[in-house]
């Protein structure tokens, strides 16, 4: 009797498991079957959109309607033909009335099809519409670009007043005379300016291509001189084995926490000066360059020490003003008595808020900030008075400064 019901209950568990089976294979096949159907299915074929509005913008169109009077209108579609001859199309949901299409490369007329899109992907006739975009953000940016000489190379300077993503290589001949890229700037600032250096001071050539996430490119771009020719200002890099500290009357101390006052000065950027924030601000340091010299830029680095984590944030410097003096104006050090050669601020290339960076942002981190001075004062003692940190912390760090210019014999 036992047994008999054992054997029962077993037949029982084994009818529900084949059932529980079936039944999971059948719904799974079911919804493979109908995972692309739509919702909604019928066979009608949504009205036209109307009165359509269609204005050109720099590279693009933009283009209103009226929305057809259809319960179950999913979107609008947009048809058209790239620059490249490629087709291409852009969607615009029924809760709008409106959609924008960007990245033509001319301003010759362009067609375009639109049409009404339901719920069951039953597609309108289409309306043709047509409109000649205005000069694509790649010329205009061209056209203002110019290549000047810089300290050791050649400067690049562009506007951007669109904020147009871009990316710019910079370029200069190699051994061979050809042009190479030597370095691609990716940016969308309105002003921007960036520097290839490390040349002789000798007629080089320079160029420079825009390029935009369309893949429309500039003409190669060159110097407005008679051979397009760049002759870089002379500079070098001034010995950091020859700086000598000097301690002044109100000088913050670097040497706090982990930091070094020669840290600053030792080309590792895993090291820094730190100081222990108990001054009021400006925090100042003074070196002795060694010499008496003309500088033309110096570059700061923020916090490295542990890759990027501080980038942009903790006790990096933001705000400071740099001072020279040929003789030390007096031992308390104060700032009055010294000569002001830039008033300096780091900025962030991509402007986000505090914690977030983008590409161009670390890019720019392990660049450096630079500053150029626009006049050559001979100086030998050199100042460094920092204002404000980017996260507003009471101490100060950073990991290297570096000076360019000339020594004066």
């Amino acid at each position: 009797m036992v047994i008999n019901l054992l054997t029962k209950k077993d037949n029982m568990m084994k009818y529900l498991i084949k059932l529980l089976t079936v039944s999971i294979v059948f719904i799974l096949c079911a919804c493979e079957e109908n995972q692309h159907e739509p919702i909604f299915s019928d066979k009608t074929i949504p009205s036209v959109i109307e009165n359509v509005i269609v204005t050109p913008i720099n590279g693009g169109l933009d283009i209103k309607y009226d929305l057809p009077n259809n319960s179950d209108l999913l979107y609008v579609k947009a048809v058209y033909t790239t620059t490249k001859g490629e087709e291409a199309e852009v969607k615009a949901s029924s809760f709008n009335n409106k959609l924008q299409i960007l990245g033509f490369g001319d301003t010759t007329e362009k067609t375009v099809r639109l049409y009404s899109v339901d719920r069951s992907e039953n597609t309108s006739k289409p309306i043709t519409v047509s409109g000649a975009p205005l000069t694509p953000p790649v010329t205009i940016i061209q056209e203002s670009m110019e290549i000047t000489p810089d300290f050791g190379g050649a400067r690049f300077t562009w506007e951007n007043a669109l904020n147009t993503p871009i990316s710019i290589e910079l370029m200069s001949t190699n051994e061979l005379g050809e042009l190479e890229t030597i370095e691609t700037v990716y940016t969308k600032q309105t002003a921007t300016k960036s520097s290839l250096r490390g040349y002789e001071s000798v007629p080089r050539l320079f160029a420079a291509v825009i390029r935009d996430r369309y893949d429309n490119y500039s003409d190669t771009i060159y110097a407005k001189t008679p051979d397009k020719l760049v002759v870089p200002l002379f500079e070098q890099r001034l010995d950091k084995t020859a700086f000598k500290k000097v301690v002044l009357e109100n000088d913050d101390n670097w040497d706090a926490w982990e930091g070094d006052y020669w840290n600053f000065f030792d080309d590792e950027m895993t090291s820094i000066v730190h100081t222990q924030g108990d001054k009021p601000r400006p925090s100042i340091m003074t070196v002795d360059l060694g010499a008496n010299v003309t500088l033309s830029r110096f570059t700061v680095h923020q916090r490295l020490s542990h890759g990027t984590i501080h980038a942009f944030a903790h006790g990096n410097p933001k705000t400071y003003k740099v001072y020279g003096a040929k003789e030390l104006p007096g031992m308390d050090g104060n700032l009055d008595d010294w000569i002001l050669l830039k008033d300096c601020e780091s900025i962030k290339p991509s402007g986000s808020p505090l914690g977030t960076n983008t590409d161009e942002d670390i890019d720019h981190l392990w660049a450096g900030d630079e500053y150029t001075f626009d006049e050559a004062i001979e100086i030998r003692y050199f100042r460094f008075a920092v204002f404000s940190t980017w996260d507003g912390a009471g101490y100060i760090n950073a990991s290297e400064m570096t000076f360019w210019g000339n020594i004066v014999e």
